[in-house]
């Protein structure tokens, strides 16, 4: 990192931002082609899981190339000033790159759904930790498990 003063180094915080961070942003390589796609996802034990529907450009191009990219945002503000070149934004951010498989067994699949589900719903609307899916609803969409091999976060304006 050519900023060595904003890198985060503490993986406790890394973490948080982790969970904290409503959208994760996937870069795919298509043939040399870059994609990128905001996902929702869920975070647990160095490994991201993604939802998706069982077909459509990302999906195909995991078939072909399951390595990726991510990236994720928090506490992001603009930050202005009286002279232009001085506006700049306030985050802490984290970019990290894994190799993504698609999970196939119904029990794995439930799992990881109900991370992404704990994630996006109300702590207090939802006290028990399981939700419950139809077996349609669990064979209908795919879950990409993404084993993060490189992670680093970066902070400005903290």
């Amino acid at each position: 990192m050519r900023r060595s003063d904003k890198e985060i180094k503490d993986p406790e915080l890394i973490q948080e931002i982790l969970n904290q961070s409503e959208v994760c942003r996937v870069a795919l390589c298509d043939d040399g082609k870059p994609y990128i796609v905001p996902m929702n996802f869920g975070y647990q034990d160095h490994t991201l899981y993604l939802h998706s529907a069982t077909q459509g450009q990302k999906i195909d191009i995991l078939r072909k190339n399951n390595n990726l990219c991510f990236q994720v945002d928090t506490e992001t503000r603009l930050v202005t000033s009286k002279t232009p070149c001085d506006w700049g934004m306030r985050y802490l951010s984290v970019i990290g790159y894994g190799k993504a498989h698609f999970l196939h067994n119904p029990a794995d699949k439930k799992e990881a759904l109900d991370l992404i589900m704990k994630k996006y719903s109300p702590v207090s609307s939802r006290p028990e930790k399981t939700f419950q899916y139809s077996d349609e609803a669990i064979s209908s969409v795919i879950i990409i498990k993404v084993e993060i091999e490189e992670i680093t976060g970066k902070k400005s304006g903290f």
